[in-house]
């Protein structure tokens, strides 16, 4: 048992089964709606000691500065780590692999592999990497890369061809006369894996080249193999399919067919790691709505496979205490039948369960944010009072504790101010384990 003080604190750590999120303090909050790329916001007043859940953090791409071309006979002395060079012989890329990489043979079949020569620790940034934009049916579908190492030593040379690059979505990237790919130097030979170590993160994109950095999803020591998840590159694969993947990961998803032909939990799961051109079409074509929440102070959300998604306190709220204020959006009944609903909670992407994460009343449902992953308890620690018709502040019932769940009565959500009652959309047998246990309740 661990004893804190009053104004003690815990941060919650995130092991490999279960994420912990927790944000600053706000003074405004504000829900975001995000529906085909369109945001919809509204703004509320926070007082000072009342945490705010939900707010819009806008996150500029930084630009790399590339440096100018020179004159030197050297192929690779002061050149950036990808070049598009046009031979007598085709068309020649000039790539520089970073230290603590090493393209190899592949023990598992015909081709290359690429491998860790140095450790490379959870969230790191391994490189910066480099693609060329070109249309690869204008210029021969076959292309020498010359991999040179940072010293510029000549390490290898390669004929390649278009399964070496990717179908490029930007806007502007596909005209009558011209199809460009994101064709890649020496990390164009890095395998899929359905369970990836590494995922690559836009810095910029032009009309000639993409930069991306390269982060470690985990622990890479030396030896390992560094894998993608090619869903994440192709939302349709067009002609670039693996009808049979044999990445040998537990999580094997037995093909890899683009990110259109994943599940659709899937899909969410991995919506903060693909590109953006890829996130709008999925939100177009399975009509998804996505609304941003962010966690208040004092809060933090716990995910496993186990328990799922709930609430829990990072700090100590005493009796009457607030917790926070926040603002319900309001959903359409007829929204609700028609569309999906996800939610992003500083990053993390969860499909919402319409029977379970809504509260339904006679004309519309509330969407609660952060908070619709409150848990219940017959004998709660919290209790809400709403302040208007979509605003309520929840405060403390009891003692909460740093690392203590946070839990409300689902039985007691009615709107007084909207005179609205909760319509029970959805029952399960209570597992509280508290004294007066209801067991089966309909909320």
């Amino acid at each position: 048992m661990i004893t804190m003080g009053q104004n003690e604190s815990i941060h919650l750590a995130s092991p490999t089964s279960t994420a912990a999120f927790v944000s600053p303090l706000s003074n405004r909050m504000m829900i975001s709606s995000q529906q085909h790329g369109q945001l919809q916001l509204q703004a509320v007043a926070m007082p000072e000691a009342v945490s705010s859940p939900i707010t819009i953090v806008e996150k500029p791409i930084p630009h790399i500065t590339i440096g100018a071309e020179n004159s030197d006979p050297n192929p690779v002395r002061n050149r950036k780590p990808l070049e598009v060079r046009q031979t007598d012989g085709g068309m020649v890329l000039i790539s520089i692999i970073p230290n603590g990489f090493a393209v190899v043979d592949n023990e598992k079949f015909a081709g290359k592999k690429i491998v860790a020569t140095e450790c490379h620790l959870q969230g790191s940034v391994m490189y910066t990497g480099y693609a060329a934009m070109l249309d690869l049916s204008s210029i021969g579908q076959v292309f020498e890369v010359k991999i040179y190492s940072e010293d510029r030593e000549l390490l290898s040379k390669h004929y390649n061809d278009d399964t070496h690059s990717v179908d490029d979505h930007a806007p502007g990237s596909k005209t009558g006369s011209e199809s460009k790919r994101q064709v890649y130097g020496w990390d164009g030979f890095m395998n899929h894996s359905c369970d990836a170590n590494a995922y690559f993160p836009l810095i910029y994109r032009t009309p000639t080249e993409m930069c991306y950095q390269a982060i470690a999803l985990r622990d890479i020591n030396v030896g390992d193999e560094v894998t993608c998840d090619y869903a994440l590159f192709d939302y349709q694969c067009n002609g670039h399919e693996i009808e049979l993947c044999a990445c040998g990961s537990t999580k094997c998803r037995g093909k890899m067919l683009g990110f259109q032909g994943l599940p659709l939990q899937t899909k969410v799961e991995l919506l903060c790691m693909v590109e953006e051109e890829i996130k709008d079409k999925f939100l177009q074509e399975e009509n998804v709505v996505v609304y941003q929440s962010y966690l208040p102070q004092g809060i933090g959300l716990v995910t496993s496979s186990e328990d799922g998604s709930h609430l829990v306190a990072t700090r100590r709220f005493d009796i009457g205490q607030p917790l926070f204020i926040n603002s319900a959006q309001l959903i359409p009944m007829e929204d609700l039948t028609s569309k999906k609903f996800v939610l992003d909670v500083d990053g993390k992407y969860i499909l919402l369960d319409k029977e379970h994460h809504f509260i339904y009343r006679d004309e519309y449902a509330e969407m609660l944010g952060f908070d619709s992953f409150m848990d219940h308890s017959c004998s709660p620690s919290t209790e809400q009072e709403y302040i208007t018709k979509n605003e309520y502040v929840v405060r403390a019932k009891k003692v909460i504790l740093p690392g203590d769940k946070i839990t409300c009565d689902y039985g007691s959500l009615e709107n007084t101010v909207a005179k609205q009652k909760n319509l029970g959309k959805s029952s399960f047998v209570c597992k509280c384990g508290e004294s007066n246990c209801r067991g089966a309740l309909v909320c």
